[in-house]
């Protein structure tokens, strides 16, 4: 229900409750919505101010209407060009999203064995572990796990990261910046744990990205990505 005596209109306040439900998987891309007479009866209000909502969402690329069958979630997908090396958050930018990240952890632990050996490191080295979630346009895209070797990166912290970009933090505090990187992508179903953490179902096909990142010929990052297939596509031209 609206706050009809709130400064926010009617309408911006059901746009902004839907839009919300969206980006947090209540309403998940290809869902259909409620009728326009459910919602009326959900948020207590005419049919002009949902019309008004719908309009709105629509024009924003989170919805479509389907004449004769109600209106649909329909995410603007993500293009991700793989002809060149890139930085996920300078990527987003440069395709007119807002990038984001909600930060979840970052351990000084032993590497796992996967990333050691993708790493080449010893057994007595050790790696900051940086955990996010990524986020475009306030939706959840990416479930980000990197790997940094303490021995290249010491005295790495959560304040590093204040403006989102782990290869900028890299470069602002080291002098360190990503310049070539080898992935693997495979299509995976997204355990319950990560699931929850995205804010899809369990079971749903995600891309795996497996990313090793250089700077030079020195290994400064294991990259272990989850990405919403829903609404990331990669790109790649071959010639």
């Amino acid at each position: 229900m609206v706050e009809k005596n709130g400064s926010e209109k009617a309408y911006e306040q059901v746009k902004r409750d839907l839009k919300s439900k969206i980006a947090n998987g209540y309403y998940q891309n290809g869902d259909q919505l409620p009728t326009n007479m459910q919602l009326c009866d959900m948020y207590q209000v005419s049919r002009i101010t949902i019309n008004r909502a719908l309009m709105e969402l629509e024009a924003d690329g989170c919805i479509e209407k389907v004449q004769g069958k109600g209106c649909f979630v329909r995410l603007k997908e993500i293009q991700q060009n793989m002809s060149h090396f890139y930085s996920f958050t300078e990527e987003l930018i440069k395709m007119g999203y807002v990038p984001s990240s909600i930060f979840v952890s970052l351990k000084l632990e032993k590497p796992s064995e996967e990333a050691a050996r993708a790493l080449d490191l010893n057994a007595e080295d050790k790696v900051y572990v940086i955990t996010r979630l990524r986020l475009a346009d306030e939706m959840i895209v990416a479930y980000d796990r990197s790997a940094i070797p303490m021995k290249i990166f010491p005295n790495f912290n959560k304040r590093m990261l204040t403006e989102g970009s782990l290869y900028k933090a890299m470069e602002d505090n080291y002098g360190i910046r990503p310049n070539h990187s080898e992935e693997n992508i495979e299509a995976i179903a997204i355990n319950p744990e990560d699931a929850e953490k995205m804010r899809v179902k369990p079971g749903s096909p995600v891309l795996l990205i497996k990313r090793v990142s250089y700077y030079d010929e020195k290994k400064v990052e294991f990259n272990y990505r989850l990405v919403n297939s829903k609404l990331f596509k990669y790109h790649m031209s071959l010639r």
